[in-house]
């Protein structure tokens, strides 16, 4: 604790210093006429922890709005992010639901970055960590767009602020905001191919003091094969109490039980089987944020539970809990500085047949500190460092360092400089004979170089290369013939290049082309070149949409049945996809919609042996009083 303390001591030194040296804070915070008039981009959080206009960020960001969100059937975060940010790809293997385990759909990649199981990429939601405390990897079902506002995709590393399990990149789900005033209710009903079904019943008001929003769903599918069946509910409330101008308490929760099927690969047998299992997810937290003239931020208390059962004997009791503080101080001279903390502890109980494998946790203490200054309204420079203290391998320093240059108002020419790390799970430390104590956190040092430029606040075109190195990757070796060991033998090297055009075209088309390309020095899993599209059309009481993807040099992993384990790349073939949904609004308040989705009929595989459906269809009702 005593370097803690040392921490926490000269951050309060470097504050007071800026308060001493700076003149009167309402005289340098005012805007001018241009600043306001050019700062149109999105504002974005994720990254720093406090707003911030898009094209002022060094580092890659992708928002996928809610327009986006509606204009598809799309279920999970999962699939939104992979058709709508370029460099990220999730895996699938159904009509619905993803599985978890070795054979489960739902591994996200960024940038090549994913592992497996997939913990290299940090899912938070609001803002605060979500993952299977034992093997810490996100559980894709329980996330559903329900109630989501709109999602932040960072691609590249985020340690520096958030910690472990960013090492490739940042998905924040931002979810839905309380409403400000009234009552409001939301139904839906929908259903298609291979009865599969979605119900949802959404309602948020107003009382005095308190918002509120609440949640109820159902998604549940047939699937395309035998025994591919899924059925999933969700739950989710909201609270909000406003406890005086300057502070707001704010309480929200879900649970999301499921039950998956597995039909298995077809005309091969593959390690790491089982045909079914039950899962249930509940997560929660409680903030205090406040807000003053020149400051502002927040003291979370949050959890995330789970419970999964699997057909293959493993029963599992898992939770990551932990404290966020963070609180954000507006100088002047646009100076911004973020100064926080977290703890967590993530880990849980298990057993195989009957057999305990013990209780096993990872607890973590961290102190970070981001600063932001700019020059002249052209130039933003902004620094951070995270100091990460891990109950089994030490302390762990993570900086980040990134420029914004603006030759133009419209333009923004961005560099950053930053370094991600992953603390080995409790799986990798404790469980099953390759386990070893000893594991040191991955690690990777990522560089970018980016440009943006707006065209009069109708059209952005963004393009950007990065170059990462990794080490201490984690892998399975074998010592001698029958023993086996996790140790940190793996690096990886690779560039590659993001662009992306956004737009609004007529006042009615609103367009999204993306398109990435990776080059990598060993074979990455499920990272392949991909081209993404997205066109909606609005005209009175009519909605289309249509949106898809172009896959290339996509290579999947398996391991066939055998001792030794042996890892197996192989090439897929490529694939195009096209997806269509229309929509009519009827008296205001409902309306239909029909979704198609694969209008090729394209015969695919993502996952080695699981064919992905043809042609499915998909009709809709919502309701809104």
């Amino acid at each position: 604790m005593t370097f803690f303390r040392s921490g926490l001591f000269f951050l309060s030194l470097f504050i007071f210093s800026l308060f001493q040296s700076t003149p009167n804070i309402a005289e340098t915070n005012s805007l001018s006429a241009d600043s306001v008039k050019y700062r149109f981009a999105p504002v974005v959080v994720t990254g720093q922890r406090y707003q911030l206009p898009l094209k002022d960020v060094a580092a890659s960001v992708s928002i996928i709005s809610q327009q986006e969100i509606n204009s598809t059937d799309l279920v999970n975060i999962a699939d939104a992010i992979s058709y709508f940010a370029p460099g990220v790809y999730t895996t699938r293997r159904s009509t619905l639901g993803y599985g978890v385990a070795a054979l489960a759909g739902g591994s996200i990649t960024v940038r090549g970055i994913g592992g497996k199981p997939n913990s290299e990429v940090l899912v938070l939601i609001d803002g605060r960590p979500d993952f299977q405390g034992i093997f810490g990897h996100p559980l894709n079902d329980a996330y559903l767009l329900d109630n989501v506002d709109h999602i932040e995709v960072l691609r590249g590393p985020g340690s520096a602020v958030y910690g472990t399990n960013a090492l490739g990149g940042v998905i924040n789900i931002i979810t839905k905001k309380l409403p400000a005033s009234g009552f409001h209710t939301h139904f839906q009903a929908g259903y298609g191919s291979y009865n599969s079904q979605k119900y949802l019943f959404q309602h948020s008001g107003i009382v005095g003091k308190l918002q509120y929003l609440l949640s109820a769903g159902m998604n549940k599918s047939d699937g395309h094969r035998e025994n591919s069946n899924f059925e999933s509910k969700n739950f989710a409330l909201k609270l909000g109490y406003k406890l005086s101008d300057k502070f707001k308490l704010t309480f929200q929760g879900s649970s999301t039980p499921y039950t998956f099927h597995d039909p298995g690969p077809e005309n091969i047998a593959l390690n790491g089987y089982f045909d079914y299992g039950k899962i249930e997810r509940n997560s929660m937290d409680l903030t205090i944020s406040n807000q003053f003239a020149h400051s502002d931020g927040n003291i979370k208390i949050h959890g995330n539970f789970g419970h999964h059962a699997l057909s293959d004997g493993w029963v599992s009791d898992d939770q990551t809990n932990g404290v966020i503080a963070f609180q954000n101080f507006y100088f002047p001279h646009e100076i911004k500085t973020t100064v926080g903390f977290d703890i967590k502890r993530f880990g849980g109980t298990s057993e195989s047949n009957g057999t305990k494998l013990g209780t096993y946790f990872n607890d973590e203490r961290a102190l970070y500190l981001h600063l932001q200054k700019n020059f002249v309204k052209k130039l933003v420079l902004a620094a951070g460092i995270r100091a990460e203290n891990n109950s089994h391998f030490g302390t762990e320093w993570i900086p980040k360092f990134g420029v914004t240059f603006h030759p133009f108002a419209q333009t923004a020419i961005r560099a950053t400089v930053s370094k991600g790390f992953r603390t080995p799970s409790v799986k990798d430390l404790f469980l099953f004979p390759p386990a070893n104590q000893a594991l040191k956190p991955e690690r990777l040092w990522n560089y970018e170089l980016g440009w943006t430029q707006y065209f009069n606040s109708r059209f952005s075109v963004d393009v950007c290369g990065f170059y990462y190195k990794g080490d201490q990757f984690i892998e399975t070796v074998m010592l001698v013939p029958g023993q086996m060991q996790n140790l940190n033998t793996g690096s990886n090297e690779a560039k590659g290049v993001e662009a992306s055009l956004r737009g609004k075209f007529f006042n009615s088309v609103s367009a999204n082309l993306s398109y990435s390309y990776l080059d990598s020095k060993t074979t990455l899993p499920f990272s392949p070149n991909k081209f993404n599209f997205w066109f909606a059309y609005q005209r009175g009481k009519l909605t289309a949409s249509l949106y898809g993807e172009y896959v290339t040099n996509l290579y999947a992993s398996y391991q066939p049945q055998g001792f030794p384990p042996k890892t197996v790349f192989e090439k897929m073939g490529d694939y195009s996809l096209a997806h269509a949904k229309i929509g009519y609004r009827f008296l205001k308040k409902m309306e239909f919609s029909l979704t198609v989705e694969n209008l090729l009929d394209e015969s695919y595989e993502i996952l080695k042996g699981y064919p992905m459906p043809g042609r499915t269809f998909y009709g809709r009702w919502d309701i809104n009083f």
